[in-house]
């Protein structure tokens, strides 16, 4: 059986042309180099190479174990992978969520149905989830759009309102509802991690100034303490989880009302059963 390193050096070979350099790249000698390479051609029984006193280069049989060595390389790479991951899916369910909202409700229903499991979390904009999902790097994702496909099994969970938050004595307290391009040029403040909201603002105001604030609390503080405008979710809203006295108006723009979607592989279904069963369009609201 042909051992991996020498197709590693083989490849290597191929890719930066002479033996100095490749033995450089491989953080190898050149002598031991050459002494694999002539091992190689030892236990395939051919010659790999055309050999003149200064240069060393691949014949066309050379060229075609090449380019079959990238390949073996390649799918050993993809062996190692799947079967991480499949491990890993044995211990830990790895959930892409879209937003911070999903995250904090589905959280504890996945903690009482899969007891004993490790969870795994992103937060993060979900323009790559489906392909998340397809590689297998995410059990479960939470996006703000349906994955209409059949590889994908995906249930609504959800809805949410954005609102923007001020005192009443702001000037933008008198306005039944406001888009968010009459923000444009104002200071306000807003959460760094707040998955595919974070980019919304910023397209429809992007000359407002964005006091971004990483911590939670920091952002708790200065809502609670300060005049700047800040975004509220109707969740939050719902439950009282705004500051007193606060005004909370409406944001028309279509992109601040939005559903959630709970989805994982199709083939995959039966294994999250437990939670999708749990799930209704209004898990979320």
């Amino acid at each position: 059986m042909i051992e991996i390193y020498l197709l590693e050096q083989l490849a290597g070979f191929a890719r930066y042309g002479t033996l100095s350099e490749t033995a450089a790249h491989l953080h190898t000698s050149q002598p031991a180099l050459t002494r694999s390479m002539k091992k190689l051609e030892d236990q395939l029984g051919v010659s790999l190479f055309y050999r003149s006193r200064n240069r060393l280069s691949l014949n066309e049989t050379g060229q075609f174990a090449a380019a079959s060595a990238m390949r073996i390389l390649q799918d050993n790479q993809e062996f190692e992978r799947q079967v991480r991951a499949f491990d890993r899916r044995c211990h830990t369910i790895s959930i892409g969520y879209c937003a911070p909202i999903p995250q904090s409700v589905l959280t504890p229903m996945l903690n009482n149905a899969f007891d004993g499991m490790t969870l795994s979390s992103d937060l993060k904009d979900d323009a790559d989830f489906p392909a998340r999902l397809l590689d297998e790097t995410y059990q479960l994702t939470v996006t703000h759009y349906p994955l209409d496909d059949a590889r994908f099994c995906c249930k609504k969970c959800g809805h949410e309102d954005l609102y923007l938050s001020v005192w009443p004595s702001s000037p933008l307290a008198k306005f039944s509802t406001l888009h968010l391009q009459d923000l444009d040029g104002m200071s306000i403040l807003l959460l760094t991690q707040i998955g595919f909201w974070t980019n919304i603002p910023k397209q429809k105001a992007p000359n407002a100034h964005y006091l971004l604030q990483i911590e939670q609390d920091s952002f708790s503080e200065l809502a609670t303490h300060s005049d700047y405008p800040c975004f509220s979710s109707s969740y939050d809203i719902r439950r009282g989880q705004i500051p007193d006295g606060k005004c909370n108006i409406p944001l028309a723009d279509e992109e601040c009302h939005t559903d959630y979607y709970l989805s994982c592989l199709t083939k995959n279904a039966a294994t999250y059963q437990a939670l999708f069963s749990q799930i209704t369009d209004s898990t979320i609201r």
